[in-house]
């Protein structure tokens, strides 16, 4: 299928791409790695006026740490899951990273192009919930720094303006002794989007956990954090019961819906499972099916 008429432009600086998203408003579409956007127009799901390359942008290319990890927003999945910086600073989002879609996908598409989009299955998005990470959302008056947990809103919906632009993700020092783990279920393929995805990261000091954060994936109308699950844990012993606790109070707080890999009370039953595995796996423990 043939692409709409649309008027492409690539800026070459972020103040020109935020001057260019205020001038067409809605009527603009940036493009990254085009994984989701060129897919969206040969199906007419939109016919926007110009497309905004975000290729040209230097920045946007930037993969680098300095206290905490810059992820610009051209950087793809394949340089993350590939970087010994990221492997080093932030394993838990490399291991998200090489479980998205094919290795075609990961080639062209970008981490902050599958953030934007706002997709409740994205692979990334709970690894960035459980490492606290935040989105650099630049516009016409600068950039404003959001939480991952606080940047979605709904189904495909962030609180992204139609005047600002994603444009990077960044990450802070991870404590020392934290224990991350990603586990991404389908019942079909493993390049399937994910029937459940769940990513920790928890701090145990001496046999308590101390300090702890879950992402959720494709068990609500957007990437969730398990928070009533994270109450559970925090300042208690880790064992087994308090383990199970806490996953019954994920799946208890999740909102799926039914699809051809399975109904809402199955992903709600595996939301409970994968919780508890992903963390008595990270604590050294054994974990019922």
């Amino acid at each position: 299928m043939t692409l709409p008429k649309f008027e492409y432009r690539a800026p070459t600086q972020v103040a020109e791409l935020v001057e260019l998203l205020a001038e067409y408003g809605d009527e603009a579409l940036p493009i990254a790695g085009g994984t989701n956007v060129v897919v969206m127009l040969r199906e007419r799901l939109v016919r926007p006026q110009v497309l905004l390359s975000l290729s040209e942008v230097p920045e946007f290319r930037r993969l680098q740490a300095n206290g905490s990890l810059h992820l610009g927003a051209m950087v793809s999945h394949r340089e993350i899951e590939r970087s010994p910086l990221v492997r080093d600073f932030a394993p838990l989002l490399a291991r998200a990273c090489g479980r998205v879609g094919s290795p075609a996908i990961r080639n062209m598409g970008t981490l902050c192009g599958n953030v934007a989009h706002g997709d409740p299955a994205s692979d990334p998005a709970p690894a960035l919930i459980a490492l606290a990470a935040e989105a650099v959302v630049a516009g016409r008056g600068g950039e404003r720094r959001v939480p991952l947990d606080e940047y979605f809103t709904g189904l495909f919906e962030t609180v992204r303006g139609d005047d600002e632009i994603l444009a990077a993700i960044e990450i802070p020092a991870q404590p020392a002794d934290s224990r991350q783990t990603f586990h991404k279920y389908t019942t079909t393929s493993a390049e399937a989007f994910a029937l459940v995805t769940v990513a920790a990261s928890i701090v145990v000091t001496d046999g308590s956990c101390s300090e702890v954060r879950i992402g959720l994936g494709s068990v609500g109308p957007m990437p969730l954090r398990a928070r009533e699950a994270e109450a559970v844990l925090r300042g208690r012993d880790i064992t087994a019961k308090t383990i199970a606790e806490a996953a019954e109070a994920a799946a208890a707080a999740t909102d799926p819906a039914s699809d051809s890999q399975g109904s809402a009370d199955y992903r709600r039953r595996m939301t409970r499972v994968w919780v508890r595995r992903a963390l008595a796996g990270a604590c050294g423990l054994e974990a019922a099916s």
